[in-house]
């Protein structure tokens, strides 16, 4: 299944890849996590392309799977503050005696 990669770096734009490749996701997100653990310069080959990357400028992964639903965000509406309840400060008031 398709894998769509998307890289974040400090001060970049992100890099959106794809890539054909059979592997489970959560084996494929273990091979790519190995990049990060890498020297200076890092090369990442895909079915597409070859990208050679800094892995300390990398500051994060996203990883997912073509075909696969997304969860559904859905807006929630804010109530307005109801004007007759006030804000009120509770006090409690202790005296010796």
């Amino acid at each position: 299944m398709k894998k769509i990669i998307k890289i974040l770096q400090k001060n970049v734009e992100p890099l959106l890849i794809e890539d054909n490749n059979e592997d489970d996701l959560n084996e494929y997100v273990l091979n790519l996590s190995n990049l990060l653990s890498v020297g200076n310069v890092t090369i990442l080959e895909t079915s597409s392309s070859s990208i050679i990357l800094r892995p300390h400028q990398i500051t994060s992964i996203i990883v997912t799977e073509e075909g696969t639903r997304k969860r559904k965000y859905t807006k929630r509406k804010v109530k307005p503050k109801d004007e007759s309840k006030k804000d009120t400060i509770q006090e409690d008031i202790i005296t010796d005696g």
